[in-house]
């Protein structure tokens, strides 16, 4: 019964983000000044800021801090309708810089490198050879990624048409993202045996005990994870 209803939720919500995306699109892509793609920039951050400011345990300070940013959203809001793909353009530019940065800094000598902190929550703290290599790798891979995603933003954002980079950071980044956990997903049925192979279901199962600060059961060497 939960299943379906979860399901349901996740489709609606999935329905709802593309939605929104194409919107972003749609009003930033002619590069003119947009009351519709202002607002559409700014109302999203401004209510999970001001969701997080209600449900912080001394909420004063934070929703002074709303209340400030959002006066100041008001007397510049014209500069804001006119220049609204700056916000776009940090948010994007800024969360691909950070994960190049903080995937790329795990490959320096001694540290463990980020996949395979995420492998070690699944397989346990004895990891064949075979996967730390190949956890190794991918980390390099996923660090080339964001990297060259960073890259085409600011290139396209101030030397190429405002189209391109739209299309770019609404339409084909979840896309190309996807993309790159499905070539991911195949270079590791290729090769790493059975036993090493963790099935998505697994992955994000330790993902989520992780952001818990909990520690996730250990996969059975003797039930290998679905691939």
């Amino acid at each position: 019964m939960g299943s379906p209803l979860r399901l349901g939720r996740t489709l609606l919500l999935a329905v709802a983000f593309g939605a929104y995306l194409l919107l972003a699109h749609l009003t930033t892509a002619p590069d003119q000044p947009s009351t519709l793609g202002a607002l559409v920039a700014v109302v999203p951050y401004m209510a999970i800021a001001l969701g997080m400011a209600v449900r912080s345990r001394r909420r004063t300070w934070p929703l002074l801090l709303w209340a400030g940013v959002a006066g100041l959203l008001g007397v510049y809001w014209p500069l804001v309708e006119s220049r609204f793909e700056w916000i776009y353009f940090v948010q994007h530019l800024g969360m691909f810089s950070l994960l190049a940065i903080g995937f790329g800094r795990t490959l320096a000598a001694g540290v463990e490198p980020m996949i395979s902190r995420f492998a070690r929550l699944i397989h346990g703290d004895l990891m064949a050879p075979a996967l730390q290599r190949y956890t190794r790798g991918a980390t390099l891979a996923w660090t080339i990624f964001f990297a060259s995603m960073a890259i085409c933003s600011a290139s396209l954002f101030f030397a190429g048409s405002m189209h391109a980079w739209s299309l770019l950071i609404n339409v084909l980044t979840p896309i190309l993202i996807g993309t790159m956990f499905v070539i991911e997903f195949a270079v590791r049925q290729v090769l790493l045996p059975p036993a090493l192979r963790t099935g998505l279901v697994d992955s994000v199962r330790a993902f989520l005990h992780a952001s818990r600060g909990a520690t996730p059961p250990a996969t059975s060497p003797a039930t290998p994870p679905a691939a």
